[in-house]
């Protein structure tokens, strides 16, 4: 079983992406900031995360550049503010625009777990 690790602090967006992914027999951790998910990360194997760039504390930016460090695991970065980010200069990063239907995150999730 595969394990994602959904980081925003948005309840609403982060539950729903939860429950859609526990519903396709994902693993699910959640984190409402970057401090929390760097904690989840370091105690959990996880095989992809989906990340909001704008968050309290640290913020997904930072988070990326701390875990590029020590790991190249994918990362989907899953924002309503696309221009805040350049993909480019990240390798396994991609980024889809928030939207109301999730079917093009689940797509991409499946495309790049290759499941």
């Amino acid at each position: 079983m595969k394990t994602l690790l959904i980081v925003d602090d948005d309840d609403n967006i982060r539950l729903l992406m939860r429950d859609e992914f526990c519903d396709l027999n994902y693993n699910v951790i959640t984190a409402v900031n970057g401090e929390e998910a760097l904690i989840s990360f370091s105690e959990e194997d996880v095989d992809l995360v989906i990340l909001d760039l704008r968050m309290p504390k640290l913020d997904g930016v930072q988070f990326l550049e701390r875990i590029r460090k020590t790991s190249k695991v994918p990362i989907i970065i899953y924002t309503a503010n696309p221009g805040d980010f350049n993909v480019g200069d990240y390798e396994s990063v991609e980024m889809l625009t928030k939207s109301p239907d999730t079917g093009n995150l689940l797509k991409l999730v499946e495309t790049t777990l290759n499941v």
